[in-house]
């Protein structure tokens, strides 16, 4: 081989180096959550990737988060979110510039200065504990909005408003290891129509889900939550007007018990009509990353429950949930019950109330497969609206996707379900795919196009077109146009049309602005979007949110 030839074979291989460096510096640098409940999210990065206790984290789809506690290569984060959802991670801190070390000092100059040292006297220091409790940082979030929502249906009886203040304290620290805890929702219907069959006398509503007082160490010991307790990490429980307290181990297992009153189902207020009392267990280890086992959670607890819902009962419930290497999620929940009889001397037959099972695959990199099941043993009554409404009855359900990156800027996916209301027998079935485009313009915009066949009871199909268009950190749009065709519930087919958008802005670094519009239209065999033989519903909601 000739020295030219050599010379360019080198050049070729070092700006493919350089070029694959490039390309490694260039892609961004994301998190992910592992898993989501109704408060906490658990996050799959943690202090070496930069995050820290406090931090605020906004997801790439939507949705946003505080960290809450944090390990070498985990977190959890306190918000609103779902398994999947990805978020950027902060820049990571410039390297340290390589400094050379002194030429280390002579044997004879180092004995002298330990000869100075151990000879210095040093006079005693009195202690003088700082206001507020100590060394104790203060922790947590505030979280405020005031929001307004229109509800409009065409020739149906008007529109519906309300204006409604929210507010949630989430772990405030009160001082010596004792933190408050506060949910609540005020609310204005400032106009209604008849029929109106929720709280038809109160056009003025206040909620409180949760005003604790907990006390919960990170390194073990007493933990107790008194007051309008929502049970810390006890699944499936209700919130009750009492106490929760348990022993906590170091690592943050935790087991104990709970009791209190439970407050009136519709309005929330304060009752002794109705109360609870349980045992409950928590168990939570986050592995070494490379572990066949990653992550590990499970919890638990036994509890009678009287509600003027579903009687005087007993119920068990049971929460596991794993990640396998970092190719397997999955979580299981259980909860059976059995109703109580004169006087606890007899109990009817044990029902399963409810089994949901959720699993995330990661064959390859570019692969990803989501699933889950969900048996429902009854109703379950939804009092947030302008109705007192049971949601269904004894049903299934199971859903399953897949995901293929087949080029960093193209997915592919394939979306499938089935339901089935165990008390009619109806069953309805879908499947379609679905194409995004998720790096448009600089990487700030996905656009995503689907298709879903249905079968069943109401055979029918839908497409839709969305775009998500962001700036990060500042303004996020998402527009997304639907149709909908459905059969056998309609002299023809019926046909709909609906538009729903979402705009984000962040105002600023703890106030952000949100408008959400939802607009949808029955053709019923017409041509025109307005004429006489079509119905509309138009639906907005604006808020004002902060995080501080």
């Amino acid at each position: 081989m000739s020295a030219a030839a050599r010379i360019a074979g080198a050049l070729l291989v070092a700006g493919l180096v350089a070029g694959a460096g490039a390309r490694g510096e260039a892609r961004p640098r994301v998190g992910s959550v592992l898993y989501a409940t109704t408060t906490r999210l658990y996050l799959d990065v943690g202090s070496r990737e930069g995050l820290a206790p406090g931090q605020a984290i906004r997801f790439q789809r939507a949705g946003s988060c505080r960290v809450e506690q944090v390990s070498e290569t985990r977190a959890t984060c306190l918000g609103s979110g779902r398994a999947g959802d990805t978020f950027a991670l902060p820049e990571p801190p410039p390297p340290r510039p390589v400094t050379r070390l002194p030429t280390p000092a002579s044997p004879a100059v180092l004995e002298q200065r330990r000869s100075v040292l151990a000879s210095a006297a040093y006079p005693p220091v009195d202690y003088h504990e700082t206001a507020g409790g100590g060394v104790e940082g203060r922790r947590g979030s505030i979280d405020a909005g005031i929001r307004h929502t229109t509800w409009w249906v065409s020739g149906g009886p008007g529109a519906w408003n309300q204006e409604r203040a929210d507010a949630g304290i989430r772990g405030a620290s009160l001082g010596a290891g004792f933190t408050l805890d506060l949910d609540l929702s005020a609310r204005r219907w400032s106009r209604r129509s008849d029929p109106i069959t929720f709280r038809p006398d109160d056009p003025t509503q206040l909620y409180v889900w949760e005003a604790s007082i907990s006390h919960r160490n990170g390194d073990g010991g007493p933990a107790f939550s008194i007051g309008r307790v929502r049970p810390y990490r006890v699944p499936g429980q209700v919130i009750l007007d009492g106490a929760q307290a348990g022993w906590r181990l170091e690592g943050g297992s935790e087991a104990g018990v709970f009791g209190g009153a439970v407050p009136n189902s519709v309005t929330l207020a304060p009752s002794f009509d109705h109360g609870t009392l349980g045992a409950y267990w928590i168990g939570q280890r986050v592995f070494e990353t490379d572990s066949t086992l990653r992550f590990l959670r499970h919890e638990a607890r036994i509890a009678f429950v009287n509600t003027d819902d579903l009687g005087k009962r007993l119920e068990g419930e049971a929460l596991v949930e794993a990640r396998i290497t970092r190719r397997l999620d999955a979580a299981v929940n259980v909860r059976i019950g059995a109703g109580v009889a004169h006087g606890f001397s007899s109990l009817d037959t044990i029902r399963l109330d409810a089994v949901r099972v959720d699993a995330t695959a990661r064959p390859l990199d570019s692969l990803s497969l989501s699933g889950s099941f969900r048996h429902e043993g009854g109703s379950v009554p939804e009092l947030d609206g302008p109705g007192h409404l049971l949601l269904g009855g004894e049903a299934r359900h199971a859903d399953l996707s897949a995901a293929w990156e087949a080029m960093e800027s193209l997915r592919i996916s394939v979306l499938s379900g089935l339901s089935t209301d165990l008390v009619t027998q109806k069953t309805r079935r879908w499947i379609g795919p679905e194409v995004a485009l998720t790096h448009l313009l600089a990487d700030r915009g996905v656009v995503s196009l689907g298709y879903i066949e249905e079968d069943g009871w109401a055979p029918g199909r839908s497409a839709w077109l969305q775009i998500l268009a962001r700036s990060q950190g500042v303004l996020q749009v998402l527009a997304r146009l639907s149709w909908f065709q459905t059969s056998q519930i309609a002299p023809g087919n019926l046909d709909e049309l609906g538009v729903s958008t979402s705009i984000q802005a962040q105002l600023g670094p703890h106030v952000a602005f949100r408008l959400s519009t939802m607009a949808r239209t029955v053709l019923n065999g017409q041509t025109s979007l307005f004429s006489a033989a079509t119905g509309q519903i138009f639906v907005a909601d604006a808020e004002l949110a902060g995080t501080f």
